[in-house]
Parts: structure tokens; C-alpha cells; sequence
């Protein structure tokens, strides 16, 4: 992971819809964004109460975050990201009604200065596809790391089963070194580093921006050719 290849994008940043066929399927990242939002809330709704801690690694311009945020939690979030300037970013979009600027932490390749057994809920969205493969092991290291016993760990994913999904990430100008991962690849590296129990959902089948179609989204979460994936772990107690 190169930081500077992400600080390039930072000010401008808009989740790859610089990509006109993603524009076509919806006219906003947060539409695309809100999808895992959702999903997330349905499986953690204690996010909403208050007294959960959400690490998001990777966080970006706290996009993810900041969305959660805007469909009502109240978690205390915590953002990190190897690039200064998405950080930075991050700061400055989070909205004023949103309660406070999450705490951001600035990543050394796949390690964070936060402390072991910190957080109830980590989530890493749309990052791996960027960690070369032999730096994956230390990122499914350093969460679990970082997740107090019984916390939960949801990893959010391109499909690469999704034809129209690698159409699209190999013409979108951040996506130019990524390299796509399975489900499967991301369960096994998650058990190599811990006994998590582990389920996975596939997400998107319908364009984000049609409420009305969402329930078809629902039902399909069994199909393994949803344009995204969600990998949940729970660490040991």
C-alpha cells in the first residue's frame, strides 16, 4: 500500500464514480456506501444506542463513517488510513450535526498505534483489492489485533465474480493497481490468523439508488454474483 497514491486522490475523491458506469447504476457514492451501511445497521443495531466503539481500517475520506452516521448511529468511531491526506479529508466532510469528528489515526503500512482488544466492531470496506497479497495476512493480523474478544470484524468487498464489477474497477482511475479477491480468500485469511466464526453475504444485485428494490438485494444474499460481498467475523471470547 502506497500512500501517496491515495493522497493524489484525496480532494477529489467521489467512491470511482469518475467511472460512467457506475454513474449509471447511481448518481452519488453515498448510494453505494448506504447499501453496506444498511446491512451493517441490520446486523449491529446496537450501533444506533450508543456504547459500541467502530474501528473503520482503511477508512479513507470516512465516507463509510460518516454515512453510518447520517442513517443514525452513534457509535465512537475511530478511522485509519495510510494516507494523510484522505485523513485529512475525513476531518473536513464530516458533517457538524453528526456528533464529533471521529478519531483518526494514521496507519505504517498494515499496523496502527491503537491498542489491543480496543474495539467492539472493526470494519474494512473496499480495501484489501488495494494490499498486495503477501501484505494480507498482517492486515487480518493487525484487526484481529485490535478487536476485544467476541468483537466482530466485517470485511466488505468488489465481487470479482461480478463481470460488471471488473469492467468497472479496470477502468476507474483509483482501481489501477488493484487486485480483486474472492470470498473465499478473505474467509481463509481470516481463519489463518484466528477461530472467528464466519459467515458471508453478497450484496448489490440492484442499482443502490432504487429503494423499492432493496428487498430483492435481501433475498439474494445467498448468490455468490452480487457486485459486493460482506465477510462477518466474530473473534474468541
Amino acid at each position: 500500500m502506497k500512500p501517496a497514491e491515495f493522497d493524489q486522490h484525496a480532494a477529489t475523491y467521489d467512491g470511482g464514480l469518475d467511472n460512467p458506469i457506475k454513474r449509471m447504476m447511481g448518481n452519488s457514492a453515498d448510494q453505494f456506501i448506504g447499501v453496506k451501511a444498511r446491512w451493517l445497521l441490520r446486523h449491529e443495531p446496537g450501533l444506533k444506542t450508543g456504547g459500541l466503539s467502530l474501528l473503520d481500517y482503511g477508512c479513507g475520506a470516512g465516507d463509510l463513517m460518516r454515512v453510518l452516521a447520517g442513517m443514525g448511529a452513534r457509535a465512537a468511531f475511530t478511522g485509519c488510513d495510510i494516507s494523510g491526506g484522505m485523513l485529512e479529508e475525513a476531518a473536513r466532510r464530516w458533517p457538524a450535526g453528526s456528533g464529533p469528528v471521529p478519531t483518526l489515526a494514521a496507519q505504517d503500512g498494515a499496523s496502527t498505534p491503537l491498542a489491543a482488544g480496543q474495539f467492539d466492531i472493526a470494519t474494512i470496506s473496499a480495501v484489501l483489492h488495494h494490499v498486495p497479497v503477501a501484505e494480507r495476512p498482517a492486515v487480518y493480523a493487525e484487526l484481529g489485533r485490535v478487536l476485544k474478544p467476541g468483537g466482530r470484524l466485517y470485511v466488505f468487498e468488489h465481487n470479482p465474480r461480478n463481470p460488471l464489477v471488473r469492467y468497472v474497477i479496470a477502468r476507474t482511475p483509483i482501481d489501477a493497481n488493484a487486485l480483486l479477491l474472492d470470498a473465499s480468500e478473505v474467509r481463509h485469511g481470516l481463519l489463518a490468523a484466528a477461530r472467528y466464526e464466519i459467515e458471508t453475504d453478497y450484496l448489490m444485485f440492484m442499482p443502490p439508488g432504487i429503494a423499492m428494490l432493496r428487498g430483492i438485494d435481501r433475498a439474494l444474499a445467498w448468490l455468490p454474483l452480487g457486485a459486493q460481498y460482506a465477510v462477518a467475523a466474530r473473534k474468541p471470547i
